[in-house]
């Protein structure tokens, strides 16, 4: 019983850990080197220490980084939840929640190379 339980137990861990969503096989580069497109850049890394210190380089407020910053012709908010960065959604307390986006888990990665440009 012990080693059926393990099994499945590894089963399910593996399984989980080979879906990849698009932010994971895509890769980010940015178009310039605007003020606006290390801001994304920074929401993409999807880290929050990365994002903070960016604001801080930059002197951004999250009022400005939420309201005003547009990523690829996008909201902030719509930009974190159409590619999954929800660690720097939720430190810009963006609300990813109530939106619906449908990701292929089973896709292949496929080196995709997405060009972050933001709001000049």
């Amino acid at each position: 019983m012990n080693t059926l339980t393990t099994a499945l137990g590894t089963a399910l861990i593996l399984g989980s850990s080979l879906a990849v969503t698009d932010a994971n096989a895509a890769q980010f580069v940015a178009a310039d080197n605007s003020p606006g497109t290390q801001a994304c850049m920074a929401i993409a890394s999807n880290k929050p220490l990365n994002v903070s210190s960016t604001m801080r380089d930059l002197r951004l407020s999250k009022r400005v980084m939420t309201e005003k910053l547009l990523c690829n012709d996008m909201t902030t908010d719509k930009f974190a939840s159409t590619y999954g960065f929800h660690n720097s959604a939720k430190y810009l307390n963006l609300d990813t929640a109530t939106k619906t986006s449908i990701q292929d888990i089973a896709k292949a990665s496929d080196d995709t190379v997405i060009v972050i440009a933001g709001s000049k």
